[in-house]
């Protein structure tokens, strides 16, 4: 059966999964024939070098098998040169991909569903105790957190003062805060002097995300 258009990388999006492709196999010491074996033979060496030399669209199931063998995440949507409607595409099915392959995962609640769906920084990754995190945009929290570092976050009953929290503060891009409550309120402090604490008043109770529980950051 032919698969649909829609289905496939597009044009624009062919050249860069292709050298993708190409440069992990090479990195990871694999053959054509090794990534074809990987892939349960799905396909041939034959077709795997038109993927990799643009002769042919990759369906986006196979270029998705293809990430998790690697072990290739959304990170490498930051340096792409494409346009900004098909980067989000991209990230779109990146995402749904994760999820439905994550079903099985009894801990993937449909709250935890619904925030990696929500916020574009978030990410479902289940390897201990809390397994949703966050990937800082800005600077807004240093010099404790830095800009790209990964925060990992965990629902609480209750938060307290000075709780480390994650929240939305704008559109769909999570934040961390330091939190401060008083009766009619609350305070949501930036640790950088250069972005301004904000003051709530209506609290909803889904407002807060979670607790900060740890950190990964990356050592260049």
């Amino acid at each position: 059966m032919r698969t649909r258009k829609k289905e496939l990388v597009s044009d624009e999006l062919k050249p860069f999964v292709g050298n993708l492709i190409k440069e992990n196999r090479q990195k990871f010491n694999y053959s054509l024939e090794d990534l074809s074996e990987a892939l349960n033979h799905q396909k041939n060496r034959q077709t795997l070098h038109k993927y990799e030399t643009g002769l042919l669209n990759i369906p986006y199931d196979i270029f998705f098998e293809i990430c998790r063998i690697f072990n290739i995440d959304t990170s490498i949507l930051n340096n792409i040169d494409i346009s900004e409607e098909e980067k989000r595409v991209l990230e779109n099915k990146f995402v749904k991909n994760y999820v439905n392959n994550a079903r099985t995962d009894k801990n993937l609640t449909v709250q935890k569903e619904k925030i990696i769906n929500t916020y574009k920084n978030a990410n479902y990754e289940p390897i201990g105790k809390s397994e949703l995190s966050v990937k800082l945009l800005d600077d807004s929290m240093s010099p404790f957190y830095l800009k790209n570092d990964k925060i990992f976050f965990e629902k609480q009953e209750e938060y307290k003062n000075g709780d480390d929290i994650v929240i939305a503060i704008k559109g769909n891009v999570l934040s961390v805060r330091k939190l401060y409550k008083y009766p009619k309120g609350i305070i949501l402090q930036a640790m950088n002097p250069k972005y301004p604490s904000l003051n709530v008043n209506i609290i909803s109770p889904d407002m807060i995300l979670g607790k900060v529980t740890a950190i990964h950051r990356e050592i260049k």
